[in-house]
């Protein structure tokens, strides 16, 4: 039997009363940790207690204790207090040693690493060959030679991508940075979580505390806020390249891949956070960091709201979304149609589809409970991101996140209007959405239900609403809540049904809205004003717009053809510029739509002088990389060009071009064979309803 010196905690209060339930919290006082870290304890301890013949029973919302026979609790008890106990589990020796290794530049002697941590040569040596393949995780070699020692080989950028994860899989946002604080101010005397140490130990923790208030301002100023889980993984790695900047340990990134990353709005807040951090710590950094944190900009999971919608730039991701949902639905059988689901994937995609090409991973500290409690859906989602990216490998972490977004779209219902909820919550965009969509569902009494990260909290009016709910513990917190789990249970469920009765709420049981007469709509004149400028610009552009048949040519001479053609009615300025954008644009990420004869050739220059929308018929069908990493076979091809700079307004009209493209299968077919009379009459009616029904501003009245 080998358990920790916390678990030995744990077990003996468990077993010093057996007669009452002790809740999580109790817990997580008792050894100064996390309620988190509670739960990943009773889970060794639960393999502990079935070697005697013991169970621990878990009642939601009021506690755990461990029962059995009372012989084989003395066992127990015996067993406990003969042990010769080790300070680390089999799986937290494996941590301490990567801890090490990444921490040394030099080898390491196998007896060194022994000594540290208690145990014998041959046993670290076993440990040792189960870290390899963990460490191959992140393109790390383990190598370790006979006189010589071990060491990890790799790149600057991998070693930095292993430490971020460490941490991130380990630590929840803000119990993360209250470690670090506790640290530096010496609150925290307590040395059983070695563990959280080591990990700690690897990055400079007055750093961090700089780097958040950095990271924290510049947040502000993002057209997105991150999430928690992006937020830390940020602060960490830009605390990790400070340090390392400084003992010369610097990134190399490849020439062209800088130069496409230079041309993102990401990279001009990366450059603003490196020009603070090169004041602040006095050190130069190259573009090559500036990059990397771009990476993580591009890479990290943002919070959404509803005006999140499909631009030029994330079409290709909008595409994945549709074959997404449309896989699960054949799976499950079942339509979902929940807007705010897709609206929810594509601000979850765009970054994940950028994490998987960079490797990049994700820690998901829910995917265990997801994995147990929405089973079937773990499997229907797993095999439809299959279907929908077949050359992609896709971990079991980013795969969590999904099931929590269809979970809350098959979850969602109408409610009704009483109380003003907030949530507050750490895990994620999927997390909150799907709690949020829970109790909407189960409890029908709420006029509104806001979900906030931890630190959207400071801008936030919490007097505003009625109860806030919170799946973490908060600091500091001035007013009562309640805290729940990330994945309400029943017991749960009833618990938080008498928390809001308690704050004036009257449940009502759950009922489908009534529509009685006819529904008129009516605008005001700001939104009709707005209505006239773009049909103006969509009259103009479904005016020019052309069907033309295509030489029997390769397609480059055929794009070539068709923008002299364009370059000839004075829509584009220069055709071989307009070319070569496209082109750059298609080494980006393939073009072909999936499951279609379509191809979107689309992009924004300032050799475009006004906006214009053309379809291409090939006389021959072309093989092109698809928007999903596959192939498809081309016969038509979309030509979708606009200035660099253009409205508002102007923009969302293409936009919702671009959508209509992959609406259903009925507007799929339409764009696939339809005439030029036939597609323009089904843009502009498209359009008209779209907009009066989208509209926010929109009043609907009753007769």
């Amino acid at each position: 039997m080998v358990i920790s010196a916390r678990e030995r905690l744990i077990l003996q209060f468990l077993l010093e009363d057996m007669k009452e339930d002790v809740t999580i919290k109790q817990l997580a006082d008792i050894v100064n940790v996390s309620e988190r870290t509670i739960h990943r304890d009773l889970k060794n301890i639960e393999d502990v207690l079935q070697a005697f013949h013991l169970k621990l029973q878990k009642k939601a919302g009021v506690g755990v204790k461990v029962i059995g026979a009372q012989g084989d609790i003395y066992q127990l008890r015996v067993t406990i207090l003969k042990q010769d106990f080790t300070e680390y589990t089999p799986d937290e020796r494996l941590i301490v040693a990567l801890c090490t290794l990444l921490d040394n530049k030099e080898p390491i002697k196998l007896f060194s690493l022994a000594n540290d941590m208690g145990v014998t040569t041959a046993t670290v040596s076993h440990d040792l060959d189960k870290l390899e393949p963990i460490i191959k995780r992140y393109d790390l070699q383990l190598v370790r030679k006979r006189g010589y020692g071990i060491e990890l080989e790799g790149s600057e950028d991998a070693k930095r991508k292993a430490i971020t994860s460490l941490i991130s899989e380990r630590f929840d946002v803000p119990e993360f940075l209250k470690m670090v604080r506790d640290n530096i101010q010496k609150k925290s005397t307590n040395k059983i979580d070695s563990i959280s140490e080591r990990l700690l130990g690897l990055v400079h923790k007055e750093k961090i505390i700089l780097i958040e208030g950095i990271i924290e301002e510049i947040n502000e100023e993002l057209p997105y806020s991150l999430a928690d889980s992006s937020y830390v993984g940020l602060v960490v790695h830009i605390a990790l390249a400070m340090e390392r900047i400084q003992r010369g340990e610097n990134i190399t990134l490849q020439e062209d891949y800088l130069r496409e990353l230079k041309s993102t709005k990401e990279f001009s807040f990366a450059r603003k956070i490196a020009a603070r951090l090169e004041r602040t710590f006095e050190v130069t950094i190259p573009d090559e960091e500036i990059g990397y944190i771009t990476m993580h900009l591009r890479g990290a999971k943002i919070r959404y709201d509803k005006d999140i919608g499909i631009k030029d730039e994330n079409i290709e991701v909008a595409v994945i979304v549709q074959s997404l949902i449309k896989n699960v639905e054949n799976l499950l059988h079942t339509r979902l149609l929940d807007e705010t689901l897709s609206q929810g994937l594509l601000a979850h995609l765009q970054p994940a589809l950028y994490r998987l090409k960079q490797k990049m991973r994700i820690s998901n500290p829910l995917l265990s409970n997801i994995k147990d409690d929405y089973y079937d859906l773990f499997k229907v989602v797993k095999k439809a991101a299959e279907l929908t990216l077949p050359n992609q490998d896709i971990p079991e972490e980013e795969i969590g996140y999904l099931v929590l977004h269809f979970g809350a779209a098959l979850n969602s219902k109408q409610l009704t209007t009483k109380l003003r909820v907030l949530i507050i919550c750490s895990s994620g965009i999927g997390t909150s959405k799907m709690l949020a969509a829970k109790i909407g569902n189960e409890i029908p009494g709420l006029s509104e239900i806001k979900t906030a990260s931890v630190f959207e909290m400071k801008n936030i009016s919490l007097d505003e609403y009625d109860a806030i709910l919170s799946t973490i513990p908060i600091e500091d917190m001035n007013r009562d809540y309640f805290v729940v789990s990330p994945i309400l249970t029943n017991q749960e469920l009833e618990l938080v049904k008498n928390y809001l009765q308690e704050k004036g709420g009257q449940l009502t049981e759950k009922a489908e809205p009534v529509n009685e007469g006819v529904e008129i709509l009516s605008l005001s004149f700001q939104h009709f004003d707005q209505l006239g400028k773009q049909v103006t610009v969509l009259a103009d552009l479904l005016k020019d717009f052309e069907v033309w048949k295509a030489g029997d040519a390769d397609l480059n001479k055929v794009l070539q053809d068709g923008l002299e053609r364009l370059l000839y009615k004075g829509s584009i300025l220069d055709a071989n510029e307009v070319l070569c954008s496209l082109k750059n644009r298609e080494k980006i990420g393939g073009l072909a739509i999936p499951d279609t004869t379509l191809a979107l050739y689309h992009t924004r220059s300032n050799k475009v002088a006004y906006p214009s929308f053309n379809i291409i018929d090939a006389t021959t069908a072309y093989e092109l990389k698809a928007m999903n990493g596959g192939s498809e076979k081309v016969t038509r091809i979309l030509l979708l060009l606009a200035p660099f700079e253009l409205t508002s307004s102007t923009l969302e009209l293409l936009s919702f071009i671009s959508s209509l493209i992959i609406q259903s299968q009925t507007s799929i077919k339409l764009f696939e064979n339809g005439t030029k009379d036939e597609l323009a009459h089904f843009i502009s009616n498209q359009y008209l309803k779209n907009y009066i029904h989208t509209n926010q501003e929109a009043t609907k009245c009753l007769y």
